[in-house]
């Protein structure tokens, strides 16, 4: 092998590198959003907040644009905070086996 095509070989691993870390950033910052939305549903719920902001409808949706997990119809027809909460913590579940495949294997996940 060539000092060169050692470089080559380098920066081409370096570039690959680089894309699965934006990749894991990506990711982290997609559930980070999830747990977001959730923690605001919560507050909403403790609040014992009997509508659904439709600010919050349009997070929701703007979120569902960018996840590669379809978020469940459940979501859409919901009309309490509770079972907002409820379908996004399905769709949060359905992310996270999607993000992480060793989850499948843990026979408790829905606990």
């Amino acid at each position: 092998m060539t000092i060169a095509n050692a470089v080559a070989e380098g920066s081409a691993a370096l570039a690959v590198a680089r894309d699965v870390e934006d990749e894991r950033a990506d990711q982290q910052r997609r559930l980070e959003d999830m747990e977001a939305l959730i923690e605001t549903v919560e507050s909403m719920n403790l609040q014992r907040s009997r509508k659904i902001p439709a600010g919050l409808l349009i997070d929701i949706a703007d979120l569902a644009r960018r996840i590669a997990v379809p978020a469940p119809s459940v979501i859409w027809s919901a009309r309490t905070g509770v079972r907002l909460h409820e379908a996004l913590l399905l769709w949060q579940g359905s992310l996270l086996d999607a993000l992480r495949p060793q989850r499948l294997e843990y026979a408790d996940r829905f606990d």
